[in-house]
């Protein structure tokens, strides 16, 4: 009996680190693909940071896996390096 309330608190334990991170990797593929929707369509997006900052991009660009975010800064286009895990909120506009 003891052997099987080990068990039930052991897949407890598991179930309640692995509901998290399901729900980061299903964040982080959903904020993937409104990127690759913005780059394959070209259109431009809004970008939220985790620290509530909004940046407006005119292009995002997609190389080796990596996304930039293409922004018009004093007549020159920048283009900023997007890491996805720091990004809140992607919205298309």
């Amino acid at each position: 009996m003891m052997n099987t309330s080990n068990k039930n608190i052991e897949s407890q334990i598991f179930l309640f680190w692995s509901v998290p991170s399901i729900s980061k990797i299903k964040d982080y593929k959903m904020k993937s693909d409104l990127l690759r929707e913005a780059n394959a369509h070209l259109k431009s997006v809004r970008v939220v940071t985790r620290k509530n900052e909004t940046v407006k991009f005119k292009k995002i660009e997609l190389k080796d896996g990596t996304f930039y975010g293409l922004k018009k800064i004093k007549g020159e286009v920048k283009k900023m390096l997007l890491n996805i895990n720091l990004i809140k909120a992607v919205i298309l506009l």
